[in-house]
């Protein structure tokens, strides 16, 4: 019997969103839609305007609940496919998230599962794992899931004076500090830079990590192009939202800073985390590639996973991003594979980001 089949579908078919489709998605979309801001008003005067939290931490919201579907569609091929597998990220509830499964199309000789992790952990990430034991020649299914999906605007606290960098960083948080895949935060230029800022002495730890953010946002040019690491990324200072993420992420590591990735459909941004003057934890998302959001963030499409280094049994080194993975057994028969499609439908997002791709052309890049 021949090795089984795996495939990893493209990542950037799901992320692959141009910068100026994010940039709209990434405010006016979500100030304009399912709440009292109003689309016609400029996206940073709107966002100055959102009430600060008056509590420690964020708040959050207009809250929206949307309808969405996630899954895979499966093809075979000329010849009987046999131990089927895939996973697929799922999206689980935050603060800011509540997912809600409606219903599921699951065909009898499937089976399917949540794997939570990182292991041992607080949970960042949840993938769907999906088996079939056989497949006829030329069949079709697909294990469809449709959720309902809550998700709110996440708003700024309002004295951002109380909080500091921990001194010692809680274990579960190792995770999200060092090195991961794409993310290099020992590179000598990140060093640099990392110690420039906090030569600078800013008067508090929320000025210290805005400072890491203006900086990435002044000095990286933002180019869309393939995913490449943060160390190659400083060489040109060019990168797209995965790079300036990473690069963000990397100076704020080695600042000290805990800090990790947000993954939602065709974007991605970063969160950092500071202590309160009682000790307590909090995490602050930004807004790297986009229109400017410190320390809060307008997005109403759902959060796939949180965090860089991932391992799972599919792969040997750490993963970046928890891919789409596919592995079945089967003999060749013809030039055609057995098909696997990912579902990711956004629902009514689906139209919005839609009609926003086809104004992205006339946006001005900021």
């Amino acid at each position: 019997m021949k090795e089984p089949m795996r495939a990893e579908l493209d990542r950037r078919g799901l992320l692959g969103l141009g910068y100026k489709g994010l940039l709209f998605l990434g405010s006016s979309v979500s100030l304009g839609i399912g709440s009292s801001l109003g689309s016609s008003q400029d996206p940073q005067a709107a966002a100055e305007s959102v009430p600060k939290n008056q509590g420690k931490g964020v708040g959050y919201f207009a809250p929206r609940k949307l309808d969405m579907k996630f899954g895979m569609t499966f093809k075979s091929n000329d010849n009987f496919c046999t131990n089927l597998f895939a996973t697929l990220a799922f999206p689980t509830d935050w603060p800011e998230q509540k997912v809600q499964v409606k219903q599921s199309n699951i065909p009898p000789n499937a089976q399917w599962q949540y794997r939570d992790l990182p292991p041992n952990a607080p949970t960042t990430a949840r993938q769907l794992l999906m088996s079939i034991p056989a497949m006829q020649p030329e069949g079709e299914l697909g294990l469809i899931f449709e959720v309902e999906i809550e998700k709110s605007f996440i708003s700024a606290p309002a004295d951002t004076s109380i909080y500091v960098i921990p001194k010692k960083i809680p274990k579960e948080l190792n995770w999200f500090m060092g090195n991961s895949p794409m993310i290099d935060a020992g590179a000598s230029d990140i060093k640099r830079i990392a110690k420039s800022i906090k030569d600078s002495k800013p008067e508090t730890a929320w000025a210290h990590v805005e400072m890491i953010y203006d900086w990435v946002r002044e000095n990286i040019q933002y180019i869309n192009g393939p995913i490449r690491n943060t160390r190659e990324a400083m060489k040109d200072k060019r990168g797209d939202c995965e790079e300036m993420t990473g690069i963000f992420i990397a100076i704020c590591r080695a600042s000290n800073i805990p800090a990790r990735c947000v993954w939602i459909p065709n974007h991605c941004y970063p969160e950092f985390y500071l202590e309160d003057d009682e000790g307590k934890g909090y995490w602050f998302p930004c807004q790297v590639a986009g229109d400017r959001q410190f320390g809060q963030m307008h997005e109403y499409r759902p959060i796939l996973q949180k965090g860089d280094r991932f391992k799972v049994p599919e792969y040997q080194a750490p993963q970046h991003y928890l891919s789409e993975f596919f592995r079945c057994n089967q003999q060749q028969v013809g030039q055609r594979d057995p098909e696997v499609e990912p579902i990711q439908d956004l629902g009514p997002l689906r139209e919005e980001i839609a009609n926003l791709q086809s104004q992205a052309p006339n946006r001005n890049q900021p």
